[in-house]
């Protein structure tokens, strides 16, 4: 039996391409589909089967990962309320023409060249109650300054501000993109009829850019929501547990505790939880 070439040659060549998807996305979930009917803990070698046990542990109110859950959502919150305004006014700045327009497009790309890790050293020492500069700046302008990393009613805004920072030239170079499409014809034709710059931006651009806006939410909302890596920089989910978002929480259970069993139905949460808000979040964006 002759075997043609043309039939299997796609198949072929997108084999490459459907293995590593496998081994990197789909073999992990079903890998913790597995483990979270199972009660590992590697701290006494304990494996047995418990079916839904898990999932039913955390129904049952685990006050910790609620806790989590909660100071992951104001974290949310406080990133986007800052990072999608100041890069929507970002964009617009750097969308009128002015002397240095280039060389200010790419200094606000230097946050994001920066490894998250190592920027958040950076920080942690810029916070540092003793000698960082964010306290002497404080200090020189309101007086006093909080121990922002020590203080579990500043923690959060510290690792707020420092995600705002690093993230917000991303929302505003993906806006100015948009806002570089936008075709000038509405613009003109309001120009002539005499409306304001203000009139121009409420009934033209925020309509138009309201997608991609949205876009933009949407995209943070799914990297913040795994926020690791200024928490581990930073404070650790501390002082106490001020800035344990559910990703730390995540890792605490699984990395400190090892209970294995229990972290995998925690991550699973975790997915379907970004499932939803995605769902949602794509359903708003759909209308505009």
């Amino acid at each position: 039996m002759k075997i043609s070439k043309e039939k299997y040659m796609p198949w072929l060549l997108v084999l490459p391409v459907m293995i590593i998807i496998f081994g990197f996305t789909l073999y992990p979930l079903f890998h913790a589909i597995y483990y979270s009917t199972r009660n590992t803990d590697l701290k006494v070698a304990e494996d047995a089967f418990i079916g839904i046990d898990n999932y039913r542990r955390l129904l049952n109110y685990d006050s910790e990962l609620a806790e989590a859950v909660g100071r992951t959502l104001t974290y949310l919150a406080g990133c986007l309320a800052i990072q999608i305004p100041l890069g929507f006014a970002v964009a617009l700045l750097l969308n009128r023409d002015f002397k240095g327009r280039r060389i200010a497009r790419t200094i606000i790309t230097l946050p994001l060249a920066a490894a998250p890790i190592a920027i958040g050293q950076v920080w942690r020492y810029m916070y540092h109650y003793e000698f960082g500069i964010i306290k002497y700046l404080c200090s020189l302008i309101f007086g006093s300054s909080p121990n922002w990393t020590a203080d579990p009613n500043w923690a959060m805004l510290a690792i707020i501000i420092y995600d705002s920072w690093q993230w917000t030239p991303f929302v505003a170079l993906v806006l100015l993109a948009g806002l570089q499409s936008l075709p000038p014809e509405p613009y003109e034709s309001a120009t002539i009829y005499g409306a304001t710059t203000l009139q121009k931006f409420r009934y033209i651009t925020l309509p138009k850019m309201r997608g991609l806006i949205g876009f933009v939410a949407l995209f943070r909302l799914i990297d913040l929501v795994k926020t690791w890596d200024p928490i581990m920089a930073i404070t650790w989910g501390g002082p106490g547990r001020a800035t344990e978002l559910l990703s730390w929480y995540l890792y605490r259970v699984g990395f400190y505790y090892f209970w294995i069993g229990y972290a995998s139905a925690i991550s699973l949460l975790f997915l379907y939880s970004v499932i939803v808000l995605s769902t949602v979040f794509i359903k708003i964006i759909a209308k505009y």
